[in-house]
């Protein structure tokens, strides 16, 4: 009787554990999801976000809708998902600005990436240098000897802190960066067109917001960040190949962020959910001629990123513009 005693116990122990051990990862989504832009319609975030969201919306069997919330170099749109739930319905679209927004900011009380848990690489592209079409500037030579003085009085506009850091660490490799002005935007499509429309004289972003441009003449890309030149772009030279390979934290990633308390499990969850976007036809139909990359990674993976380039962003803080 004892025996049998002490085995009706040792069932009972091990139950409550099992029971844990064998519980159903929480319900997702179980409503509409809602991704969260922090930047203008039209830029690399954006796009990614909108080419994504359709094929989401079909696997979830929920709408999942882009909302664009501009301001404070995405701060804005950064602290809404912050305040949100934290079940994965409301995601965070950012670049490596941010984490940037502690040098950039000084009226920041807290680190937002504190506050937030990074879930997955949504895509990746590259940047690139462009001035208005149509002009003598066709080359980097020519960018460099245009401003070579500051009587010249030529600008170069971000739209972001990521670009903000890139083009400085630009600037400063083509010898302008004492000799020109940086001109700070919201958002990529406001800087896009003060280009367009000659009243800055370059611009430092993603390649995808100044490509079509660029075919249709209205835009002259100078450069791009990729290793090779890009067959889309054949005759534009890569960084390296106009002094600038040196140039550090010049590529760009558009990542997904949750509130920080989000279970892992639903973390997991909308990992695998792009990852399977990151394979879908329609998707690469959008964003390939972007030159966006999709990926999906699992939340571990672009966290070591992540952390990668905070040590960058910690090292070249000293070339950001502190407001």
């Amino acid at each position: 009787m004892k025996k049998i005693l002490g085995i009706l116990t040792a069932i009972l122990c091990v139950l409550p554990y099992a029971a844990h051990s064998q519980a159903p990862a929480p319900a997702f989504p179980t409503k509409p999801v809602t991704i969260v832009v922090p930047y203008s319609p039209g830029g690399g975030s954006d796009n990614a976000s909108r080419a994504t969201s359709k094929f989401l919306s079909e696997l979830w069997h929920q709408p999942v809708i882009v909302e664009n919330l501009t301001g404070a170099d995405g701060l804005i749109g950064a602290r809404k998902v912050i305040k949100s739930a934290p079940d994965g319905h409301t995601l965070l679209v950012s670049i490596p600005a941010i984490a940037i927004l502690k040098y950039t900011n000084k009226s920041l009380e807290k680190d937002p990436l504190t506050e937030l848990v990074p879930v997955t690489m949504m895509a990746t592209g590259p940047t690139a240098i462009a001035v208005k079409g149509g002009t003598d500037i066709k080359t980097i030579d020519d960018l460099k000897r245009k401003c070579a003085t500051k009587e010249a009085n030529c600008s170069w506009a971000s739209g972001e802190p990521f670009t903000l850091l890139a083009g400085s660490g630009l600037m400063g490799g083509m010898g302008l960066a004492d000799v020109t002005t940086n001109i700070r935007y919201a958002g990529t499509s406001a800087a896009v067109n003060d280009i367009i429309g000659g009243h800055v004289t370059a611009l430092v972003t993603g390649t995808s917001s100044v490509l079509q441009h660029h075919k249709a003449g209205s835009l002259k890309i100078l450069a791009v960040s990729t290793d090779k030149r890009i067959p889309e772009l054949p005759d534009v030279p890569t960084y390296a190949e106009v002094g600038l390979g040196a140039v550090e934290f010049t590529n760009n990633w558009y990542g997904i962020f949750a509130p920080a308390g989000t279970p892992p499990a639903i973390q997991d969850a909308i990992a695998d959910a792009y990852r399977k976007a990151a394979q879908d036809p329609e998707v690469l139909k959008v964003l390939t001629p972007l030159l966006l990359t999709p990926v999906g990674s699992p939340p571990a993976d672009f966290a070591k990123v992540l952390a990668r380039d905070e040590k960058t962003v910690e090292k070249l803080s000293g070339k950001l513009i502190i407001e």
